[in-house]
């Protein structure tokens, strides 16, 4: 068949372009039938057939489009989900028998029926490749005077003469098709010359095929064309049939992924070395990116999508290749309509997802919150600083100078502060209920608390790192930033049931401004960068003392030089504990798994992936620059990879995953005269399936076009760049969150639900 290429028309239907092979192009007799087979093939108006939509008979390279079909042939799908039952193989044949109907009323014959021109569709197969078959069936005949079809479908006739050849010789290529459907193998088994010697002499074989069924397909697979039954006879002894009985339920998921698939291909411009009759088709539509072969179009030879190089002059140059399909390249394409979307009502520099059972919460900077319903959108309450950078309060019990910590389990974990003629100021932590912002238990830090940070948390215990007031210090807010050699610092424990701090220990080596913290039911975690690396020190959950110290090693295979995977190179080292592993991530050293009882490193695995990872089932799921890994949690094997279509870096953690759905965000960065830029203007959400990397949708959205941006100098605070109070008003920041199969994105001034069907 030679080339066919995935194409999206003007109105957004998929096509499929095929184009003869070269040899055939410059053959007069081969373009006359061809021209001729096309003419008829338009005709054919069939509910089982595939309709041509255009063609060009006449350019350099003839080609024909038919309306694309994403479904598997029906050998794929043998081999995939193995023989068909026999109310599976009736709804086979009635459809079959309808589009040959349909074929035959057009003055054609098709003369290559057989697994692979049939494709299986959610409604009925579809027979493909009429009129160009024969077209190319006779000019071969003219060439070498040997047959050329499917060996094992072909009838005896076709065989022998040719001239013989009529609507009997698919009807003898039916009964095969069913017997391969119901078995696995032809009538006549495999083979080239053995198998067509055995077509001629020999009687079929029906191993495998229902009882029931052996009475017809014998008068089908008659010697004598006269012998056969006619199609009308067929679909009388098929009767009755059920439609719905056509498709196994794993059949069905694979149509579904293959429709998806298809749409979310990407769009790429007209390929402009195209022969001129291509060139015509494609000015109004535009060729899709893959191999045919792997969305359910039948490819002869293999063949996959074609991009042309051109010279200008419309001539395909030397060295053109298919684009492989091999690589799991992701595209940005449109996401379905959201179940809901609202406007943003707080200020979302670097901003956070948190859901509860019926509420997700974002929480924008480190004194704003919007509270939304996860089944409407709608807004529960909201607490904090405006888009116009003014306070705020609606709908919400929270307290002026409140500052949101996080999350530790169904509550949401603030700090606030109590103030009182006797007491002073006094400093407490509150778990809220997130669907109301009320508290449900409060714990007092006492008055020598002025800066709390939530680490970790895990039960009912929360780590913070607090940082105390000086002795004999007077006057100001006990939130006054302190020259640092004046503090204290601490690592408390604090059991949020009781109240109590369950132990604390001075914490001088440990800064809060990266993310590598994490707890579980043996203690918490923490990293430090050493002389020589990178150390992971356990404390034990009861008392806080030491458990164990793990270095981990230079890095050979690192991307970095040596002297930045040491001391403070090493920070910005990302932690997650899970089912008795403590699991480290840096952009240095890649990725590590330790026991969490005993400190013994388990697995490494190199990577430069730094976006703090998530844990889902048995899975780590992480991203870099371009990629996205998804690491088995007990074995450190990488089962798969997908690939960002574009190099795009992570804003804080931009990975969100459930069992069904993996989310992956990222913001855009440049490098410009300025510096770093910290926002290029994109913004773009992957949307995958869980358990093998497939890709459901995805999006990508101008972020400029949505809220205005100030000035992009490259770091806060910096000569000539925003204000904090720019930077709230007007930067563009992102954040998800995912649960079970819906997604929830804050970006681009709202907060959307999607949601992500993995079948």
């Amino acid at each position: 068949m030679g080339v066919v290429s995935l194409c999206r028309a003007g109105s957004g239907r998929l096509v499929a372009v095929k184009q003869v092979p070269e040899e055939y192009a410059d053959d007069p007799a081969f373009r006359s039938r061809f021209r001729r087979e096309i003419a008829a093939a338009r005709r054919v108006s069939g509910v089982y057939t595939v309709p041509v939509v255009d063609s060009d008979t006449d350019g350099p390279r003839p080609w024909v489009a038919t309306v694309y079909v994403p479904g598997p042939t029906l050998d794929q799908a043998v081999r995939d989900c193995g023989s068909f039952q026999e109310p599976a193989l009736r709804a086979l044949g009635t459809g079959l028998v309808e589009a040959l109907q349909a074929v035959h009323a057009a003055g054609l014959v098709h003369r290559d029926l057989q697994p692979g021109n049939v494709l299986l569709a959610p409604d009925g197969p579809r027979v493909i490749d009429f009129g160009i078959t024969k077209a190319m069936d006779e000019t071969r005949l003219t060439r070498t005077g040997t047959a050329v079809g499917s060996p094992g479908f072909m009838a005896p006739e076709q065989i022998l003469s040719s001239h013989e050849v009529g609507p009997a010789s698919d009807v003898f290529a039916l009964a095969g098709v069913l017997v391969y459907a119901a078995s696995g193998e032809g009538p006549f088994g495999l083979g080239d010359e053995g198998v067509l010697h055995r077509v001629v002499t020999d009687e079929p074989n029906l191993h495998g095929v229902p009882p029931a069924m052996h009475p017809l397909l014998l008068r089908c697979l008659d010697k004598t064309p006269a012998r056969r039954p006619v199609l009308e006879q067929v679909l009388a002894e098929l009767a009755p049939s059920d439609p719905e009985a056509l498709l196994p339920p794993a059949l069905r998921e694979q149509l579904a992924v293959r429709a998806r698939d298809a749409e979310l291909m990407a769009v790429v411009p007209p390929p402009p070395g195209a022969p001129p009759g291509i060139r015509r088709f494609m000015g109004r539509r535009r060729v899709l990116i893959g191999g045919l072969s792997a969305l359910g179009v039948a490819v002869a030879g293999g063949a996959s999508a074609l991009v042309w190089t051109d010279s200008g002059d419309g001539k395909k140059q030397a060295g053109a290749t298919p684009i492989a399909t091999s690589s799991p390249i992701l595209k940005f394409t449109s996401p379905p309509r959201p179940l809901w979307a609202s406007t943003n009502p707080v200020a979302t520099l670097m901003p956070k997802l948190y859901l509860f059972e019926s509420t997700v919460v974002l929480h924008g900077a480190s004194t704003s919150a919007a509270a939304f319903d996860t089944a409407t959108g709608a807004v529960r309450w909201k607490y904090g600083l405006g888009p116009d950078s003014r306070p705020q309060k609606d709908n919400s019990a929270l307290p002026d100078g409140t500052q949101i910590l996080g999350t530790t389990g169904s509550g949401l974990l603030v700090s606030s502060l109590d103030t009182g003629p006797s007491s002073g100021v006094r400093n407490y932590l509150e778990v809220l209920d997130p669907a109301v912002a009320r508290a449900g238990s409060k714990v007092s830090m006492g008055n020598s608390v002025s800066l709390v940070t939530l680490l970790s948390s895990y039960g009912g215990t929360a780590y913070f790192h607090s940082v105390s007031r000086p002795a004999g210090s007077t006057g100001g807010s006990p939130r006054l930033t302190l020259p640092l050699a004046s503090m204290k610092t601490f690592i408390i424990a604090v059991d949020m049931a009781s109240g109590s701090i369950r132990w604390q220990r001075p914490a001088e080596s440990i800064s809060v401004t990266n993310r590598y913290f994490a707890a579980d039911q043996y203690g918490f975690y923490y990293t430090r960068g050493t002389d020589t690396g990178l150390a992971v020190d356990a404390l034990n959950a009861a008392d806080g003392r030491s458990r164990w110290t793990a270095d981990v090693p230079l890095n050979s295979k690192s991307l970095l030089p040596p002297f930045m995977q040491v001391g403070s190179g090493a920070l910005h080292t990302s932690l997650v504990a899970a089912s008795g592993l403590l699991i480290t991530l840096n952009v240095a050293h890649g990725m590590t798994a330790y026991d969490a009882q005993s400190g013994r490193r388990r697995w490494d695995v190199a990577m430069t992936a730094q976006t703090p990872p998530t844990v889902v089932g048995n899975l780590v799921l992480t991203s870099d620059s371009s990629r996205v890994y998804a690491v088995d949690l007990h074995s450190g094997q990488v089962k798969w990879t997908v690939i960002s279509p574009v190099p795009l870096y992570g804003a804080g953690p931009s990975v969100a995953a459930s069992d069904r759905v993996t989310a992956v965000l990222f913001n855009t960065v440049g490098i410009g005269a300025k510096g770093l830029t910290m926002d290029g203007g994109t913004a773009g959400c992957l949307v995958l399936r869980t358990s093998d990397g497939k890709q459901i949708w995805a999006l990508r959205e101008q972020a400029d076009s949505a809220t205005p941006t100030p000035s992009r100098t490259s770091i806060p605070g910096a000569p000539g760049a925003p204000s904090a109070a720019d930077l709230l008003a007007g930067m563009d920041s992102w954040a998800l969150a995912v649960r079970d199969s819906t997604v929830y994105i804050c970006g681009a001034g709202r907060i959307r639900a999607y949601r992500a069907d993995t079948v």
